[in-house]
């Protein structure tokens, strides 16, 4: 998903990962913790001047947000529990041990700088494509001064690069307990670039290696989805020229991850995201999430002699 490209209609985001960030930098500013999106370092990835940018000042926001419900109804309170599932597995899994963190396909990620602490002394590797990792690493310098030195970008394009090459020459260890985030990323490619990532994932030997990611149910893509907020996410893709591409058979999570040696650990639908992430402190709810959004938190089944 390369950052620097334009949709056609200007009240869109550059990018798919452009407009995640800011529907992140909005959720940052909730005034209920219980609904509050933790990312409060994405205002400062999103850049010059957009419709997007109102997402981060308050006198603005609700304008961001009346138009992006129009546009999109559902991905506000997806992303805002999209960031706090994911923050909540990372969080996990370095509590309990890791050796290495992997972020496929990072765009706008905060997670290395935001866990900085956390993750000292822990490699950490930025996967994304090469013109969309030049945007992150100069918005890094203008944000943080320089680039944190122990994190380590690998440019990709998993359309066409073996990732497996490309992160054996950075340095990655497919013995290493090791965590992979995936966010915003798998719904974009063709089905053999996520088989491929996937397989090869489910290849590693640590039995603490995993993977957090999000997908959509595969019915979405044919255009004919009554799921909440499927027709209009079509039309916002197409607008921003990233269509959708793969999705996992509707309600078949399980048996989809089993094929690239994995094991399911949590998966999360609209209904638990909305019980979990997005009741506010008095009971009432933020907003209904994508009604075809699917979280999932799946670990490496190793078999003997591995």
């Amino acid at each position: 998903m390369a950052l620097g490209e334009r949709g056609r209609n200007p009240l869109m985001p550059r990018s798919t990962a452009e407009g995640a960030a800011s529907l992140r930098a909005a959720g940052a500013l909730e005034r209920d913790s219980a609904v509050r999106c933790p990312d409060d370092m994405a205002a400062g990835f999103l850049g010059g001047f957009t419709a997007t940018t109102l997402a981060k000042r308050r006198l603005t926001r609700p304008l961001y947000l009346r138009r992006a419900n129009q546009i999109l109804p559902g991905a506000y309170p997806f992303a805002i529990a999209r960031c706090r599932f994911i923050d909540e597995v990372t969080l996990s899994e370095v509590n309990a041990g890791l050796d290495e963190v992997v972020l496929l396909g990072a765009g706008l990620d905060s997670r290395p700088y935001r866990f900085a602490d956390r993750l000292e002394g822990l490699p950490v590797f930025e996967v994304d494509h090469p013109a969309s990792q030049a945007t992150k690493r100069a918005r890094l310098r203008r944000l943080l001064g320089d680039e944190p030195r122990g994190v380590r970008f690998v440019p990709v394009d998993f359309t066409r690069d073996e990732l497996a090459t490309e992160m054996a020459r950075a340095g990655h260890d497919e013995r290493a307990a090791t965590l992979f985030i995936w966010s915003g990323v798998c719904a974009y490619l063709p089905e053999d670039a996520v088989t491929a990532v996937l397989s090869w994932i489910g290849a590693h030997a640590s039995p603490r290696t995993s993977i957090v990611f999000d997908a959509i149910w595969a019915s979405v893509l044919g255009g004919e989805s009554d799921l909440y907020g499927a027709r209009e996410l079509l039309a916002t893709v197409d607008a921003v020229a990233e269509p959708l591409r793969w999705g996992i058979p509707d309600g078949k999570a399980d048996e989809t991850l089993e094929r690239f040696g994995l094991r399911a650990e949590r998966i999360l639908d609209d209904e638990y995201a909305i019980a979990r992430y997005l009741t506010r402190t008095d009971g009432s709810v933020l907003g209904r999430p994508f009604g075809f959004g699917v979280l999932l938190h799946a670990r490496v089944v190793t078999r003997p002699g591995t």
